[in-house]
């Protein structure tokens, strides 16, 4: 009797620990179509913090409207140094929510999945053992402070939202590569602080219509290393879809970019995601790295659960294949340091495709009151399913090989700040040399029409290199290019890369025009030049005979003369870019 007493005791310990109830209360308010404010946001993960040991909340840095960005962390064992927690072979999921306060799910969402994982709401408390989540509360702060019922007014819910941009009125989801904001640079030293296995940002979309209330885009698995990609496609990717379609009421598919709106059996693409997104930028350390895309039509409440059921799926997966996603990372990070071949840019292979089970909405048309214009819209009288073609497969279609070493005149100091900030190990010249290395000369370069985060960024840019000795001074930036941030510093640096620091504007004083010739002072020496060398005296003439515009055109002579003269030497510095690249392992004077 006294040994079943004992037995019932233990089980009713046990029994309590793995419930964890009781503990604490927050008022989330999504079931009513609200989503919380700044305020209440903080002060609900404060309450987690306070009421678990498990849980942390730190500030990682300030943003554009003063206030910290929070870093909410969930360890089971109350680890919470990433270095620690990766040595004892623990996968981290970082989380980011409200890069656009309008798209609120996320955020709501991700309090209620701490709240019940760290309360073990059916048994998910078991996941903590293989995982540890880091989860940003809300990222842009300037735009969920303010928060009015008119944002997104085609969204379905919540009531109030916050607004897209900023507080330097920056899409934020367009400053991960060149980090301009304070919002960006502290993401980017939580980030690679953090060195997550996993990556996910919240979104919604406003896209086509169809019957998922949650689509996901994840980073393109051709931009991953190759045994990360492989599993990534072949286990990663289905392994989420299906949880989703057998364990949430909203299944999932991925995010809709169609190749025709008004035929969605067409086929849907996959997304290109940009170093400029979070998953771009993410993707460069070795992250398996998402989006989910909310369907803007669909009910507030409803896109907080799938969030909520998504997370709880991706922990599922995420734990059950902790080793391998640890492994296959650990071996990406050291790969990539010794990696020679980079891809810049990628292009679709139109002649793949894999099958893609669809649910959507026939495309119907109605004529406009009060107008002979027609509008277009996705009929929900009309559901249809079918397999359609999803365009999975991306090619590289720029590369390059990388140098020993990049070098950085100490002039562009910003740009070694911006490297510095995302782990960039730097080097500092101990005195002056001068060394033979390939330099890039931009032969040509559009600026866009209309701004991007305040900038006309380049298009179009073409290049050509020439080796040529150059001058280097004591102070001057080495970047060796053998770190584990080796993406980042190769497209960032490469200024034909497509979101280069070169792209983003920060060179485009070198475009401008250096020293030149008088017209009145150099047409004095024509007569002389051409007297003194006879090779050029026939070749003028020649080209003169030869092309009848040139030879009616004195600025075209002149110009020409002036390029076959010693004077151009000058010309050396015209458009010149000047990142340069050490080819050869080269012994340097480098210093801290």
């Amino acid at each position: 009797m006294k040994r079943i007493a004992v037995t019932l005791l233990l089980a009713t310990i046990i029994s309590l620990s793995c419930k964890r109830v009781g503990e604490v209360d927050i008022d989330l308010q999504y079931d009513n179509n609200i989503s919380l404010e700044y305020d209440q946001v903080i002060a609900a993960y404060e309450t987690l913090a306070r009421h678990y040991p498990e849980a942390r909340l730190v500030e990682m840095g300030q943003t554009d409207i003063g206030k910290p960005l929070h870093l909410f962390m969930i360890s089971k064992e109350r680890d919470f140094d990433p270095a620690s927690i990766r040595k004892k072979g623990k996968c981290i999921i970082m989380i980011n929510n409200g890069i656009h306060p309008g798209e609120p799910e996320g955020i709501d969402a991700s309090i209620q999945f701490s709240w019940d994982i760290l309360s073990n709401k059916n048994d998910l408390y078991k996941y903590l053992d293989n995982i540890v989540l880091a989860i940003i509360p809300v990222y842009n702060i300037g735009g969920a402070l303010d928060r009015s019922e008119y944002y997104r007014t085609n969204q379905n819910g919540p009531v109030y939202k916050g607004r897209r941009r900023n507080a330097r009125n920056m899409d934020l989801n367009r400053d991960f590569a060149k980090q301009e904001t304070k919002n960006a640079r502290s993401f980017a030293g939580t980030f690679t602080y953090l060195n997550p296995d996993v990556f996910v940002d919240t979104h919604v979309t406003n896209g086509s219509d169809h019957q998922y209330t949650v689509t996901l885009i994840p980073t393109l698995y051709s931009k991953l290393d190759p045994a990360m990609a492989s599993f990534f496609k072949e286990k990663m990717l289905p392994g989420l879809y299906d949880r989703m379609e057998k364990n949430s009421e909203y299944g999932m598919i991925p995010y809709v970019q169609t190749r025709d709106r008004a035929n969605m059996r067409s086929g849907i693409i996959g997304y290109n995601d940009n170093r400029y997104y979070s998953t771009g930028y993410t993707s460069m350390f070795n992250c398996y790295s998402f989006m989910t895309e909310n369907l803007v039509y669909k009910y507030f409440p409803d896109r907080v659960r799938s969030v909520v059921d998504f997370l709880t799926q991706l922990v599922d997966f995420t734990s059950e294949n902790a080793t391998e996603i640890r492994e296959l990372k650990d071996a990406a990070d050291i790969a990539v340091k010794k990696q020679k071949e980079f891809e810049l840019s990628w292009k679709l292979d139109e002649n793949y495709s894999e099958e893609l089970l669809f649910k959507g909405y026939e495309y119907s048309s109605v004529e406009s009151p009060g107008s002979n214009r027609r509008s277009r819209f996705y009929d929900h009288d009309k559901p249809w399913t079918d397999t359609i073609p999803y365009f999975t497969k991306f090619d590289a279609a720029l590369k390059v090989t990388k140098p020993y070493a990049y070098i950085i005149p100490q002039a562009w100091e910003d740009i070694a700040d911006k490297l510095r900030n995302n782990k960039v190990e730097i080097y500092r010249l101990k005195e002056d040399i001068s060394i033979e290395v390939e330099t890039y000369y931009i032969d040509k370069s559009e600026a866009s029409p209309r701004t991007t985060q305040g900038h006309h960024v380049n298009m179009g840019v073409e290049v050509h290199s020439v080796t040529q000795p150059m001058q280097y001074y004591k102070g001057d930036f080495v970047v060796l290019v053998n770190q584990f941030s080796n993406k980042y510093i190769v497209e960032m640096l490469e200024p034909h890369a497509p979101d280069s620091y070169f792209v983003w504007n920060f060179f485009d004083s070198i475009l401008e025009s250096h020293d030149f010739y008088s017209i009145w002072g150099f047409e004095s020496h024509l007569m002389e030049l051409v007297e003194q060398d006879e090779e050029l005296r026939q070749e003028f003439e020649r080209k003169k005979t030869e092309d009848p515009d040139f030879a009616s055109d004195p600025l075209a002579q002149l110009q020409y003369l002036y390029q076959k003269a010693p004077y151009s030497e000058i010309e050396k510095w015209n458009r010149l870019y000047p990142v340069t690249r050490l080819n050869e392992i080269t012994e340097l004077p480098l210093g801290d």
